[in-house]
C-alpha cells in the first residue's frame, strides 16, 4: 500500500515504549491509516516522475531552433545537395585570386546572398556567416594576395555552427572525422563539389579535374602528373572507407582503378565513362541526382582551366 512501511501500526507502537511518544505515534498512525484509504494524491515513484520530466525537457532541448535548422539547409544543401549556396561559396573562393581584382562588387554579392541566407538565424550564427560574407568584400580584390587561409577558417567555422543539422555542414567542419558519410553528399562531393580543398586547389569538380588526370574517354595518363594521380586516388580511398552505401562504394572502387592501375605502371587509361555511368546509377539510387555522361564537362587537358563561376 503505496504510503506505509513494512510495519503493522502495532509493531510500531511496540518499538516506542516511552508514554510521552505514545500519543504522537499513535496518532501519526491514524494519519497514514487514513492516507492509505484514501489513496496517494499523485505519483510516489520519484524515478517514474523524473524520467518523465527529463524526457520532456531532453525532447524540448534537442530540437533545433527553427531558423538554424532552415538557414543551415539551404547553405549546405541537406539532404539532396542540389545547387546549395555553399556550393557556389567554393566557387567563388577559388576564382577570387585570379578574378578578383577585376570585378570585386561580383565577390561582394556573394558576402550579400550569404547574409541573406542567415538574416533570421541565431545570433552566433548569424556573426560567423557575417564574418564569412566579410572575406567577400575584403580579399578578392586583393588578387592572388587573397588570404585563402583566412577563408578556410572562416568556412570551418560556420560550418562547425550548422554541424549539428547539418551532416554537409559537420563533415565540411571536421572532414577528417570517422565515422559513416551519407551517400548522397558523397556524391555530390564527387559530382558537384568544386576543388577548392581538395590538392586541385582550383573551381572544377572532381570529375573534371579526374578527367585531366584519367580521362572521360581512354587516354594517355601525363606521366608528369602522377603526384596528382595519388594524391586522387587516396581522396577517392578515403570517400570509400566512409561511404555508407554499398553501391555507392562499389562504383566509387571502379573509378579509381584507373589512378590505381597509373600508379602500378600502366598509363594508359580507359577513361571514367563506365565507371561515372555506374556510380551514378547508384548515387540516383541513394537519393543524390548525378549527372549523365554527356553532362560531365570538359575533358580536355588544359590545366590552366580553373573552371569555375558557377
Amino acid at each position: 500500500m503505496p504510503g506505509t512501511n513494512e510495519h503493522s501500526e502495532s509493531g510500531t507502537v511496540q518499538q516506542c515504549r516511552s508514554r510521552r511518544t505514545r500519543t504522537l505515534v499513535t496518532a501519526g498512525a491514524a494519519l497514514l491509516l487514513a492516507a492509505c484509504a484514501s489513496g496517494p494524491a499523485a505519483p510516489t515513484d520519484p524515478e517514474a516522475t523524473d524520467g518523465a520530466q527529463g524526457e520532456t525537457a531532453t525532447d524540448t532541448a534537442g530540437s533545433p531552433d527553427p531558423a538554424l535548422a532552415s538557414a543551415c539547409g539551404e547553405f549546405w544543401g541537406d539532404p539532396d545537395y542540389a545547387a546549395p549556396l555553399s556550393r557556389v561559396v567554393l566557387d567563388r573562393a577559388a576564382t577570387a585570386p585570379e578574378a578578383g581584382p577585376s570585378d570585386p562588387f561580383f565577390y561582394a554579392m556573394t558576402g550579400d546572398d550569404i547574409e541573406a541566407v542567415f538574416g533570421d538565424a541565431p545570433e552566433q550564427l548569424r556573426t560567423a556567416a557575417t564574418d564569412l560574407a566579410q572575406w567577400f568584400r575584403t580579399q578578392p580584390e586583393k588578387g592572388s594576395e587573397a588570404d585563402r587561409d583566412a577563408f578556410g577558417d572562416l568556412w570551418q567555422g560556420l560550418a562547425a555552427e550548422c554541424a549539428d543539422v547539418s551532416a554537409a555542414a559537420s563533415w565540411a567542419a571536421d572532414p577528417e572525422q570517422e565515422g559513416d558519410k551519407p551517400a548522397a553528399l558523397v556524391c555530390a562531393d564527387v559530382y558537384d563539389t568544386p576543388g577548392t580543398f581538395t590538392h586541385f586547389g582550383n573551381a572544377n569538380v572532381l570529375t573534371s579535374n579526374m578527367f585531366k588526370l584519367v580521362g572521360l574517354s581512354a587516354q594517355q595518363v601525363p606521366a608528369d602528373r602522377l603526384e596528382d594521380v595519388q594524391a586522387t586516388a587516396d581522396l577517392l580511398e578515403r570517400e570509400i572507407d566512409r561511404v555508407d552505401d554499398d553501391a555507392v562504394r562499389a562504383g566509387l572502387e571502379q573509378v579509381r582503378a584507373p589512378f590505381q592501375q597509373a600508379l602500378e605502371g600502366d598509363l594508359w587509361s580507359e577513361g571514367l565513362r563506365e565507371p561515372l555511368t555506374e556510380l551514378g546509377s547508384a548515387c540516383d539510387d541513394a537519393g543524390y541526382r548525378a549527372p549523365e555522361s554527356g553532362e560531365l564537362g570538359d575533358e580536355t587537358n588544359d590545366e590552366d582551366d580553373d573552371g569555375g563561376l558557377v
